[in-house]
């Protein structure tokens, strides 16, 4: 056989297929299709060129933002994510509220207005502050962006993600078109946007932390990192559970789901800004702290919505206590191997979890009945999936620092 002919005649067939289900879908199908994966192509290859590709200068110590500059610019995306959380449970309720999705001339209604806002206000800092990085460096004949990004990581990311972010408005309204009321939170665009606004979130946290060396952090860059992670919590509890937390949403892509897809949800999205907490202050309860610090800024939340005559999501499951057990696992008088350390942390927060979340969704009248084989595939799945995301905790907390890291971005101050 001609091996040759036939990887030719494979992937002729596979693009043949292709295009007939790409035609056979609808042209808003592929026009979502086209938006999305443009937008993403874009973010890949310009994060190919600013960061992997070969350059031939030497990046040396280029300027970065001052340890003050970095606390204005965390603290406007910080507000930025603000503006992004209390717009989407506003988004929520009023879909709830008129039945209405738009997707046309009236997309651009006022939950949108405030989301889509910061998107660009995480733009428009992220910009300012590149371009303030670029000024000195093209007068001293470094004109090459890539020396500026990768002299400056955090900061580049941040204007990657929301780039993105801005790009696939037109693909998200085209998805809205599609599937109208019954669009769902976990629809392509949604988490694309979800991931890039926690890489914002992130990228901003290793901003802050970069500008000042370790050991001259005080408790205040401890305070915000959980303010950060805090944020982070947020948003991603959002987007991972809100349809099952909106009263009469009545959703059928929701009620479709396995009912133990949801405690696991919440897990997931609460066990690795707990974990980085843990790891990147020196706090001893920062995992607590920072679930504290998410259940109050999401009873404001409520309150806020209650008062303005919004519909008010159910509270959040409580995964407090397994914010309690994470901490006390990495006590000093907990003596375990090095490499046992991660699975018992999972297995710590799984248990507390589970104690005090499980049991409230027995509560909950609007859910259907929440079985025995339910609680444990919660469990069970909440646990593997700690589990196997405890090293990219690991690998997420070296590269943003741990307290004792050693400063290594030694370039000149803006």
């Amino acid at each position: 056989m001609d091996i040759v002919k036939f990887v030719a005649d494979f992937y002729t067939w596979i693009g043949r297929t292709l295009g007939a289900y790409m035609f056979s879908v609808g042209e808003d199908f592929r026009r979502a299709l086209i938006f999305s994966g443009a937008a993403m192509l874009f973010v890949v290859a310009s994060a190919w060129w600013l960061y992997l590709s070969k350059v031939k200068t030497p990046i040396g110590n280029l300027s970065r933002p001052s340890p003050r500059l970095a606390v204005w610019l965390v603290g406007l995306l910080g507000f930025s994510m603000i503006l992004l959380v209390t717009g989407a449970l506003w988004d929520a309720s009023k879909h709830i509220q008129t039945g209405e999705v738009p997707a046309g001339a009236d997309f651009l209604w006022p939950p949108h207005i405030m989301i889509y806002g910061s998107f660009m206000l995480s733009f428009i800092v992220a910009g300012i502050s590149l371009g303030l990085v670029a000024r000195p460096e093209i007068r001293a004949g470094r004109r090459d962006p890539r020396l500026w990004v990768r002299g400056n990581p955090f900061l580049g990311a941040v204007a990657l993600a929301s780039i993105y972010a801005i790009f696939t408005i037109p693909g998200d309204a085209i998805w809205h078109a599609l599937y109208g009321i019954d669009l769902t939170a976990w629809s392509p665009p949604h988490v694309l946007l979800g991931v890039a606004s926690c890489a914002v979130l992130i990228s901003a946290l290793g901003l802050l932390r970069s500008s000042r060396p370790a050991g001259e952090r005080s408790a205040w860059y401890g305070m915000t990192t959980i303010g950060l992670l805090t944020m982070v919590l947020s948003f991603g509890y959002l987007l991972a559970v809100i349809e099952w937390e909106l009263p009469g949403a009545g959703n059928p892509h929701v009620l479709a789901r396995p009912i133990w897809e949801y405690p696991v949800a919440v897990a997931v999205a609460a066990f690795i800004p707990l974990a980085l907490a843990a790891r990147l202050t020196s706090f001893r309860w920062a995992a607590t702290a920072t679930a504290l610090a998410f259940y109050a800024l999401r009873l404001l939340t409520m309150a806020g919505l209650s008062l303005t005559g919004n519909v008010v999501p159910y509270l959040p499951l409580w995964f407090l206590l397994g914010a309690v057990f994470m901490d006390l696992i990495r006590l000093p008088q907990v003596k375990l191997p090095a490499r046992w350390r991660g699975l018992a942390e999972a297995a710590a927060f799984s248990m507390g979890y589970a104690a005090l979340a499980l049991p409230l969704l027995t509560l909950r009248p609007d859910l259907r009945a929440f079985t025995g084989t339910d609680r444990l595939l919660a469990v069970v799945i909440t646990f593997a999936l700690c589990a196997a995301l405890e090293p990219l905790v690991e690998v997420a907390a070296r590269r943003l620092g741990r307290p004792g890291d050693a400063h290594t971005l030694g370039a000149p101050a803006l």
